[in-house]
């Protein structure tokens, strides 16, 4: 109700009048008056004197309607505002306000700018799920001890479906290496198991799950990738859960949530840089600054790699065919002739057929190279023609 001055009070704000007025009145005490208004009776008091001076306007604060001294200039939010819809509408809170400060110099506080954009509905909301009880499980002691590996399908450059493999460490959070694939096959796989080993050494353990190109029900043998840690004495362990890898499923929600609108800016479409970015800019420049912890202890459980191995002719595919009477063997569906190496006949012997990286292959016997040539078959007259390449 409109006051004797013609000022509109709140409820709150009459009855703070009516009942210090009832105090003055000598109709209750300061003490009931504290109960009744849930203040302190020095607050009453200070109060009392205020309506003794000022009436009615005694009961609002002095500060009431006076734009606050720290109050951020309009000209500021005007232009925050702006970079948040034509720059940073899909950043995140947090990576859109070290934006707006390291590279336009707006110093604003993380509560102000997310009341300015859950005014303007720039709010990114995070997937809420209902929590599971799990059992905590503490870091691994030393570096290189134990790594979570495992790939990321997504459209990192905003149209196109690549995959990030990389692996993290479980003592330190550090990614020794990330790159992005067309898909998460055995070779991408070995391409990054063979770049962290020429960095840092070979690893205790990896953490993986039970994908088809590693472990699991799918397969009754050991892959590709088992075996070529059992050779570089790599223990594999298949995990059972996506919880149990937890470290680097939370690695997945930064990199999806930062490297995506950083590659926007940057116009970046194309794989190789992509590459390039995520390796020279990202790992380095965020994710080790920002993420990475210290190990409990100082010494790294990385081990030399033996200089008598060499990498490329480990992490690779490693298949055997039998060698038939005529000297010839098939595989993937064609026949090729053997140039024997020695003087002897090598049938039924078994010959290694090699796929590296690059998808080129060779062939072995008894770790010597052996040279293999298609086998061109006569067609029949009324037989379409079979491309051989």
């Amino acid at each position: 109700m409109p006051d004797d001055g013609g000022i509109w009070m709140k409820k709150q704000d009459q009855l703070v009048f009516d009942t210090v007025t009832q105090f003055l009145a000598g109709k209750v005490t300061r003490k009931q008056a504290a109960v009744l208004l849930n203040r302190r009776e020095r607050t009453i008091s200070r109060i009392a004197r205020r309506i003794e001076a000022r009436g009615v306007l005694g009961v609002t604060h002095g500060n009431r309607g006076r734009a606050a001294h720290n109050r951020t200039p309009s000209e500021v939010k005007s232009q925050t505002m702006r970079l948040m819809k034509a720059r940073y509408f899909d950043f995140n809170l947090t990576h859109a306000l070290e934006k707006l400060r390291a590279e336009h110099g707006i110093e604003v506080s993380h509560d102000t700018l997310r009341r300015w954009c859950h005014e303007g509905g720039l709010v990114k909301r995070a997937k809420r799920r209902r929590a599971k009880i799990r059992r905590h499980r503490d870091r691994m002691a030393s570096e290189g001890m134990l790594l979570q590996l495992d790939g990321s399908p997504f459209a990192y450059n905003g149209r196109d479906t690549w995959t990030l493999i990389a692996a993290i460490d479980d003592a330190t959070s550090d990614i020794p290496y990330a790159e992005f694939f067309l898909s998460e096959d055995t070779l991408s796989c070995m391409t990054v198991l063979q770049k962290i080993i020429e960095a840092k050494g070979l690893p205790y353990a990896i953490y993986t799950d039970q994908a088809g190109w590693l472990a699991g029900h799918k397969r009754a043998q050991f892959t590709q990738f088992q075996r070529a840690c059992e050779e570089l004495d790599i223990r594999l362990i298949a995990a059972s859960s996506p919880q149990a890898k937890g470290r680097i499923e939370r690695a997945w929600d930064t990199f999806q949530d930062r490297i995506v609108p950083e590659m926007r800016l940057r116009k970046i479409l194309r794989m190789p840089s992509a590459n390039t970015y995520l390796q020279e800019h990202f790992l380095p420049g965020y994710w080790r600054k920002n993420n990475v912890v210290m190990a409990r202890e100082r010494e790294q459980a990385y081990r030399p790699l033996d200089k008598r191995i060499a990498l490329n002719e480990v992490l690779c595919f490693k298949e055997w065919r039998t060698v038939l009477a005529d000297n010839t063997l098939s595989y993937n569906g064609k026949l090729y002739r053997l140039d024997c190496p020695t003087k002897h006949s090598l049938w039924k012997q078994k010959i290694e057929l090699r796929t590296y990286q690059d998808l080129t292959q060779r062939a072995f016997f008894a770790d010597r190279p052996v040279t293999l040539t298609l086998v061109t078959q006569p067609q029949r007259p009324n037989q379409p023609i079979r491309k051989t390449g």
